[in-house]
């Protein structure tokens, strides 16, 4: 593969890594000069007609949905052989996932980078996307604009669409998808999927920066069990370092398991994290 050139144009440079459904190229696009970073869906991936149609609607959904927190889609299409492929801007730091406890965040960081998560997402669900895989491995720092924690979240491959979009919807009933860690209770229970259950797995994210692991671990079904009935342990009681009680309060209310006592949307939640405060008023 190295050295190949793609859509006569971009010619790959180096492996990246392995995503959820391709794998990640460094490349160099011969017409600019400039350096990018290409996605080719995993050749696994090739008899399953599910993931290809997942592939491209990432593909097209991010081509039109813009933001500074966003991975940039730059051009998408398919090879001779028909396979689907994106280029991205190509970003330089780490993802989130890699060893959540070594990166010992502060509060302050944690807060900074939720923020930046939250301001996302809300622009997300305004425009009828819901991400349905936020944790870890969906969220990249990298160094921009002149600070080394600037978020771009990654792996739509998952995401829920509203009607906005054409509404298609990929998954077969009775079928969730996701990582069970960040699965918020009434989609485990009664598979409702909306911007309350996205708003459900930043609150788990906060907790693990904060504690470096999620609030429930263990078994697949054990962990769902616990998602639906078992109430976290605060931050501040797992945390080494001081967790304000207005950070502890934010994550309680984030996961609540009635989503209607959750926050009423993700820009109240930036807008706390931002301020430091919680309740705002």
């Amino acid at each position: 593969m190295i050295g190949g050139v793609l859509a006569g144009r971009y010619q790959l440079v180096d492996h990246i890594e392995e995503g959820r459904f391709g794998d990640f190229w460094k490349a160099k696009d011969q017409k600019t000069g400039s350096t990018v970073a290409v996605k080719l869906l995993k050749p696994e991936m090739f008899s399953d007609p599910e993931a290809f149609k997942r592939f491209e609607r990432e593909a097209q959904l991010l081509s039109e949905f813009r933001h500074p927190n966003l991975l940039r889609v730059l051009d998408h299409g398919r090879t001779p052989t028909d396979v689907p492929w994106v280029i991205t801007e190509y970003i330089q730091g780490r993802m989130l996932s890699e060893d959540i406890s070594d990166l010992a965040l502060s509060v302050n960081e944690v807060t900074y980078v939720g923020a930046q998560i939250a301001a996302v997402l809300y622009a997300a669900h305004r425009e009828g996307i819901v991400h349905r895989g936020i944790n870890p491995e969906a969220i990249f720092l990298c160094e921009a604009y002149g600070d080394k924690h600037h978020v771009k979240v990654l792996d739509f491959g998952l995401a829920h669409l509203d009607e906005i979009y054409g509404g298609e919807q990929l998954t077969q009933v009775g079928q969730r998808l996701g990582n069970v860690e960040y699965m918020a209770p009434e989609y485990i229970e009664h598979f409702v999927l909306n911007a309350k259950t996205d708003m459900y797995a930043l609150g788990i994210l906060l907790f693990e920066m904060l504690c470096g692991q999620p609030p429930f671990v263990g078994r697949k079904r054990d962990v769902m069990m616990k998602q639906v009935h078992d109430v976290p342990y605060k931050a501040s009681e797992l945390c080494e370092q001081k967790v304000p009680p207005w950070l502890d309060a934010l994550i309680a209310a984030l996961l609540e398991k009635d989503p209607d006592k959750r926050p009423e949307n993700l820009l109240v939640v930036g807008k706390a994290l931002i301020a430091r405060r919680f309740p705002l008023d």
